[in-house]
């Protein structure tokens, strides 16, 4: 809350920071004390507090000659500190405290928007750019972040290599939340700009970072690019120890993501090489600003903590805290022609355009601060500076910009962005010579057991209810999921699942054969070969001219898939199942359809089988996405390609395999529903789905 005083604070008080001043409004002019809580990492190399207090000079000067001032506070906390969780959620609950600027990290910002989600205390993130983070927590009316998310990085480095004409692509990076904006978009990125995806290396630990480095001392890899998007400056530092041991020769050319920007890693890198970090936009002049103030560069992180304390500053001049939120929606909202800066004179201009009712355009000294109108998830414009290190010393190249309207949007438009590469099939390929089709089977497997993972059983009731719906029945059908999700305390609606808010109960009429930790690898061959025994009493039992479709949902990796808590399915033993079944003629007919993060590396495995057609949610080299959330339960669902996958067999049982790909691919949000095996399954135009539903 806000506490209203006379007098004119010191430069410094005691624990907290405000800007140095000495005559500021009009005589008895009323001063309004914020305080606020600014949490960065104190070890990074960067000054913060010269950032801090430049900023809050600025928002002073502003202020010079108004009957009314708003002083802000700032108590900067380290957030490498070890008692970080327990004063974000001091703070979030301490109505003493106006705001929370930072952390910096996006591990540290999910902290710190659980802690203020609870309370609806404003949290302001300068770069806490993680897509999941960004897309868990858009719409939750009390976070504001001012950098685009690591998508958007993702793709420029992409762009950056497409330009540089580069054959062929590779990613390694860190199995984390910074990680996972990489690894769950790269490839699917650049296949979308025309770059042919080699490999992709996710490490946990040194030693596998290591061997991550020695990998792409291939030759096979030597004319390519390799983006590098480490988890932390240090790994940086390792990575270029152990490529100085290496064949560089052989080695792609490096492009390194924003992390690898760090002023703790001046004259400590021995070689050359290219990346992108978020920094200030370059028409505002704040870098100019910036050197001939302090005599260097800002590195990434600055002029959006810049931005962070001057958009709050705004909000709370303008319209109090009383709703801060709303006050900082109403400043992102503006739409007021304003073509002034961010400079004292300038900020108090609009200022009074503010305080006069009107509601201005206003940029930061990172860009402009519009957001998403839907769920200000993040801001729609983000500036970058393509940098060069080279002799132990960055050097600017270029800085990159994106807009709202242009090809790279905001996190969620991005995520809800359809493919437009898509597989060419061969019209008047013949087909085989099948037996005549007598039956139909299915099994229907949902690998998940735990409550976060909800969609994936829910999927697999929804699948089992379509085939009952198209003629199924009980007897040739085996469902294998946990079945521990309908009475699961956190079940708003007990004894009922869903794979849309207002969708039907799935979980009626519903009967379970086997639950997934009761069953091995063993077991499953036994389910498809048709070994039935008292342990597994029901089997499918398909003969030489019956069909069977496999759904399949649940997490993957490269050539594996999970299964329940702890199994693991090689794509090599889906294969050996596969091929048993071929030797021993159980089947006329496969479709195999798969949703699991790099489910094509299973299809990848699987081709050269006969009768055997795979379609999956995503390529080898791409993690595929949740669609539907609930929003009072907070959890997904569904998957998207599953959903467009039951939605188009089930509306439309006579689809051709061709369209139903096409439907797929172009639904399908954040991978590329991809075909394997159509070679030896026969021709994708005239085959159809009415030969799997009765």
């Amino acid at each position: 809350m806000r506490n209203k005083v006379w007098l004119v604070f010191a430069c410094i008080i005691p624990g907290l920071i405000t800007g140095c001043h000495d005559d500021t409004g009009m005589p008895g002019a009323e001063t309004v004390s914020y305080k606020v809580a600014v949490i960065m990492p104190l070890s990074s190399g960067n000054d913060w507090n010269r950032t801090i207090d430049w900023a809050l000079d600025n928002f002073r000067q502003a202020q010079v000659g108004l009957p009314k001032i708003t002083e802000i506070q700032v108590e900067l906390k380290n957030e490498e500190d070890a008692d970080l969780a327990e004063y974000l959620s001091r703070v979030a609950s301490d109505d003493t405290y106006t705001a929370i600027i930072g952390p910096y990290s996006s591990r540290n910002a999910r902290l710190a928007a659980i802690a203020c989600v609870a309370e609806q205390k404003t949290l302001i993130l300068p770069l806490a750019t993680s897509t999941e983070f960004q897309r868990i927590f858009a719409g939750k009316e009390c976070i504001w972040n001012l950098a685009q998310s690591d998508l958007t990085q993702c793709e420029i480095l992409l762009m950056q290599m497409a330009v540089s004409d580069m054959p062929s692509v590779s990613l390694l990076t860190a199995d984390d939340d910074y990680g996972k904006s990489f690894s769950d978009w790269f490839a699917y990125q650049a296949i979308e700009l025309g770059l042919e995806v080699e490999d992709m290396v996710i490490y946990r630990n040194n030693e596998e970072l290591k061997n991550g480095v020695a990998h792409f001392a291939d030759k096979r890899f030597r004319s390519g690019a390799l983006l590098f998007a480490p988890s932390k400056a240090s790994d940086f530092q390792l990575f270029d120890e152990t490529y100085d041991q290496l064949d560089r020769g052989s080695f792609p050319m490096v492009y390194c993501s924003d992390v690898a920007h760090s002023k703790t890693l001046v004259g400590k890198i021995k070689h050359t090489y290219e990346g992108v970090s978020p920094s200030a936009d370059p028409a505002s002049g704040f870098v100019n600003a910036y050197r001939s103030k302090f005599g260097e560069s800002p590195v990434a992180g600055e002029a959006h903590l810049f931005d962070a304390i001057s958009l709050l500053g705004y909000a709370l001049a303008a319209f109090g805290d009383a709703d801060l939120n709303g006050a900082i929606k109403n400043i992102v909202d503006g739409r007021d022609n304003w073509n002034r800066g961010w400079m004292a004179s300038d900020m108090q201009a609009a200022l009074l355009r503010l305080q006069a009712g009107g509601f201005p355009n206003l940029s930061g000294v990172s860009g402009d601060w519009t957001f998403d109108q839907k769920h200000y998830a993040s801001v729609l414009n983000s500036s970058y500076c393509h940098w060069v290190l080279k002799n132990g010393e960055y050097h600017t190249l270029e800085y990159l910009s994106t807009d709202g309207s242009g090809r790279t949007i905001s996190m969620l438009q991005t995520w809800q962005t359809q493919a437009e590469q898509f597989q060419q099939f061969n019209q008047r390929q013949e087909d085989f010579n099948y037996g005549k089709h007598e039956g139909n089977w299915a099994v229907v497997i949902g690998t998940s057991d735990t409550w976060a993972n909800y969609r994936h059983q829910a999927d697999a009731m929804a699948m089992y209810q379509i085939l009952k719906r198209h003629g199924y029945d009980d007897d040739h059908i085996v469902l294998i999921i946990a079945d521990n999700i309908a009475y699961d305390s956190r079940n708003l609606y007990p004894g009922v699942v869903k794979v849309k808010p207002d969708g039907e109960n799935l979980y009626r009429d519903m009967k379970v054969d086997y639950k997934i930790n009761d069953v091995t690898i063993a077991d499953l061959q036994d389910i498809f070969l048709g070994n039935s025994s008292k342990r597994l009493p029901h089997v499918i039992a398909p003969g030489k001219n019956d069909n069977i479709i496999v759904f399949w949902c649940g997490h993957g990796n490269h050539n594996r898939l999970a299964w329940g808590s702890h199994g693991t399915v090689y794509g090599t033993q889906v294969r050996d199942i596969l091929r048993a079944m071929h030797e021993e003629q159980r089947y006329r007919k496969i479709l195999f359809a798969m949703d699991a993060c790099y489910s094509g590396s299973i299809g990848e495995a699987c081709i050269g089988i006969p009768g055997v057609l795979f379609i999956t949610a995503a390529n080898a080299y791409e993690t595929s996405k949740a669609d539907m959330k609930d929003p009072e339960m907070g959890i997904w669902l569904s998957n998207g390609f599953t959903r467009a996958f039951q939605e188009a067999i089930d509306e439309t049982p006579n689809i051709t395999m061709r369209d139903l790909y096409y439907k797929l691919a172009r639904q399908t949000v954040g991978s590329h529903a991809t075909v394997y095996n159509a070679e030896y399954y026969g021709n994708m135009y005239s085959n159809t789905m009415k030969e799997y539903l009765n």
